[in-house]
């Protein structure tokens, strides 16, 4: 798995870090990543170290310095925050443990409308400010192409209400921070039949495929950059049964009994996201599929995910973390 290993530190340049120490002439020691014994979440071409405020972060020469670190008077780059140092080319910056939601151009994430206006919807996604989706940029039911009309304005409620749950994509961030967002990809849209879960945005990194369904386990997860994460029955068509087609649209998506089966999945799914994010550990389908099957092997109820202690007694947690830092490849 690759979801939490360091063997990925021989992809990058090497960083060093350097600490105040704690002896009798307070001198500052040094600390390589080939060292190290943190595991940390990585992806191919990052190297990841814990730094607190005012560790000394020194890199190879020509180093470009990036957000949570700053330059000391001698040279030196310092870090701002606790997080973890990330080494991207000759970039070098520390990427925060928690933060608020900012939002980049790409993203998938799953907001709430919280208000609509005349020509928009204002979302609330987790960040400073709500975002807004205008009405130009959904997707309209049954794949139509066409101008938005006034028409369209007048029955705008009838795309979105107020507290409807949706997954769109970041278009645009305006200078003053605001998000706008877009729909126009049929698979975003409302969303229905399922149950959300928040975590710290951190925890979601861009992966290939944010909207997934997971095979092995027959449920759909909407990973949100924000860290909301939707957990649902695969949608249908409203009406005719059939599973997602070349001309699927989510926006015809309708709500529909769940039977207990499927509840009890989409439940041991959702409980699975806050388990491991219980643990530090990222959230991506491999570690939701490991950690889903791993808990049925081993018995357990899926309210019992939640029930630190019950993990640890049924050696859930030592088999996850293992799984988590073994080495691609073996």
């Amino acid at each position: 798995m690759a979801w939490a290993t360091s063997a990925i530190n021989q992809l990058a340049g090497s960083v060093t870090l350097e600490r105040r120490g704690r002896g009798e002439n307070d001198k500052e020691g040094s600390l390589t990543l080939e060292s190290s014994k943190v595991s940390l979440q990585t992806i191919p071409g990052l190297q990841s170290l814990l730094v607190c405020p005012g560790d000394v972060v020194s890199a190879e020469p020509g180093a470009l310095r990036g957000r949570g670190v700053v330059e000391r008077a001698d040279g030196k780059l310092v870090a701002t925050n606790c997080g973890v140092v990330e080494h991207v080319n000759k970039l070098l910056y520390v990427r925060p443990l928690k933060h608020r939601y900012a939002g980049s151009v790409g993203d998938v994430v799953v907001g709430r409308i919280v208000e609509v206006q005349t020509d928009r919807w204002a979302v609330e996604i987790g960040t400073a400010q709500l975002a807004f989706l205008h009405l130009g940029a959904i997707h309209l039911p049954g794949n139509v192409q066409r101008r938005r009309t006034d028409e369209d304005t007048l029955r705008i409620r009838e795309f979105f209400d107020e507290n409807d749950l949706i997954s769109a994509e970041v278009q645009k961030v305006q200078e003053s921070g605001e998000l706008a967002l877009q729909t126009r990809n049929s698979r975003y849209g409302k969303l229905q039949n399922g149950v959300l879960a928040c975590v710290p945005s951190v925890y979601v990194r861009r992966q290939a495929q944010h909207l997934v369904n997971l095979p092995k386990v027959g449920v759909m997860v909407v990973l949100g950059n924000n860290g909301w994460i939707w957990v649902c029955a695969p949608p249908k068509v409203a009406g005719s049964g059939r599973q997602e087609t070349i001309n699927f649209s989510q926006m015809d998506v309708r709500y529909q009994k769940v039977h207990p089966d499927m509840r009890e999945r989409i439940s041991r799914v959702r409980n699975s996201v806050l388990c491991l994010v219980g643990y530090g550990l990222e959230v991506t389908p491999d570690s939701i599929t490991f950690l889903y099957e791993r808990s049925q092997k081993m018995e357990l109820q899926a309210w019992e995910l939640l029930d630190t202690a019950r993990c640890e007694s049924a050696g859930l947690v030592e088999a996850l973390i293992a799984e988590a830092t073994q080495t691609p490849g073996r």
